[in-house]
C-alpha cells in the first residue's frame, strides 16, 4: 500500500461527498495546494471514514479562495485517510487497523503507508499540523495537544479554549507530527452538524493567516485544560447496551452516557451495570497498565466510579465502543508555570 501524491487538487475533489471520493482517489492520498508561503500547513481528514466535518470544511475553504480568485496564504498539504471506509460511512472496516493508530511503526501495509507520509512531510518543512476529527458521542468542541509547549497550546486555543492533554495511545497522528512541528487534534462535535463545518472552516482560515505561532502563552485563566488519565475498554466479545435491560448482555451502561462528557462526576457516580461477573472492564493508564481497581468498583451489579473524574468521548455507538473504547476519564490540569 502506497500513498498517492497529487501536486494539485484533483478534478472533482471540491464537490464530491465523502462516500464518493473513491471515484477520484485510489486510496489514502496527499494533495498539495500551492500558496504564497512555501512552508505548508498540514491538514488530515477522514482518518476515520465516518468523521466527515474536516473534508467539508477543507472543501469550503478551497472553494472560497477559488471563488474570490485569491491565493492561499501558504502551501497546504492535505492527507485524506480511509477513503474505503468513507464509501460506507463507517469508522473502519473490521479487517483494517484504525487509521489514527498507525503512526508509531508496525508491520502492516498501513504502517508502511504512514511511514511514507511522515517521510514526505519531514522534507516539506511543515509549519503546523491539524488533524480534524468528529466524536461519536455528545462532546463540546475541543482541542487536543500531546505537548504542553506554548506553540502547541496557542495553536490549539485558536479552535477552542477547552484543551485536552494526552500522551496515549502512541500511534495517533498528532503525536508523530509533534516531532516535526506544532501539532493539534481538533474534535468538532458530531458529523453532519453545520455548526461544526463552519467552526472548523473559520479555524482553518485563522491558521492559514498565521505568520508565526507565539512561543509564550498569555491569559491562561480563560483556558480549561484537562489531562487524560485512563481509557476504558469493554472485553472484545462482550455484549453491551445502553439501558437497564440485562437480557442477553454482559454489560449495560446508563442511557445517554455521552451526556456526561466533560461533566465533573463525583465519586460513586453510576456508569452502568455488569451482568456477567466473569468479565470486567479494562481501564488503561498512560503507561498501558490496567488500573481498573483504582477507578471502577462493582457494587452488586452496579458499575460505579471510585474517584471523581471528568469523562470525555464516552460513546453510545456499540460498533465504535468495540473498535476503539468506551471513553476516557480526565482530571482538571494546571499548566506548568
Amino acid at each position: 500500500m502506497d500513498v498517492k501524491i497529487f501536486d494539485s487538487v484533483p478534478d472533482g475533489f471540491l464537490d464530491l461527498p465523502p462516500n464518493e471520493l473513491h471515484k477520484i482517489l485510489p486510496g489514502p492520498s496527499l494533495i498539495r495546494c500551492r500558496g504564497k508561503e512555501s512552508r505548508p500547513l498540514f491538514l488530515a481528514t477522514l482518518l476515520h471514514g465516518n468523521e466527515t466535518t474536516g473534508l467539508r470544511a477543507i472543501q469550503k475553504l478551497l472553494k472560497k479562495r477559488l471563488a474570490e480568485n485569491r491565493d492561499l496564504d501558504r502551501d497546504v498539504e492535505i492527507f485524506v485517510g480511509n477513503v474505503e471506509a468513507a464509501k460506507t460511512n463507517v469508522r473502519r472496516f473490521p479487517d483494517q487497523p484504525d487509521y489514527n493508530r498507525i503512526w508509531n511503526g508496525g508491520n502492516l501495509p498501513e504502517h508502511r503507508l504512514a511511514a511514507q507520509v511522515l517521510a514526505y512531510l519531514k522534507k516539506s518543512g511543515i509549519f503546523a499540523s491539524i488533524d480534524i476529527h468528529n466524536t461519536s458521542g455528545k462532546n463540546p468542541h475541543y482541542s487536543c495537544v500531546n505537548r504542553l509547549e506554548a506553540r502547541f497550546i496557542n495553536l490549539a486555543r485558536l479552535f477552542s479554549q477547552t484543551l485536552v492533554y494526552f500522551t496515549r495511545p502512541k500511534g495517533v497522528l498528532s503525536i508523530a507530527m509533534a516531532e516535526i512541528c506544532p501539532s493539534v487534534t481538533i474534535e468538532s462535535g458530531q458529523p453532519g452538524d453545520p455548526y461544526g463545518d463552519q467552526h472548523v472552516f473559520e479555524f482553518l482560515e485563522k491558521c492559514l493567516g498565521l505568520k508565526s505561532i507565539p512561543d509564550q502563552v498569555e491569559a491562561r485563566e480563560d483556558l480549561y485544560v484537562y489531562h487524560t488519565m485512563v481509557r476504558i475498554h469493554v472485553p472484545e466479545n462482550a455484549r453491551i447496551g445502553f439501558d437497564e435491560n440485562f437480557e442477553g448482555r454482559d454489560f449495560s451502561f446508563i442511557p445517554n452516557l455521552d451526556s456526561r462528557n466533560f461533566a465533573e462526576l463525583p465519586e460513586d457516580s453510576l456508569l452502568g451495570w455488569r451482568f456477567n461477573p466473569e468479565l470486567k472492564l479494562s481501564v488503561m493508564d498512560e503507561d498501558d497498565r490496567d488500573v481498573e481497581s483504582d477507578y471502577i468498583e462493582y457494587q452488586d451489579r452496579e458499575i460505579r466510579l471510585k474517584r471523581p473524574a471528568v469523562p470525555s468521548m464516552f460513546s453510545t455507538n456499540e460498533q465504535i465502543v468495540h473498535q476503539d473504547c468506551l471513553g476516557y476519564l480526565m482530571e482538571r490540569y494546571a499548566l506548568p508555570g
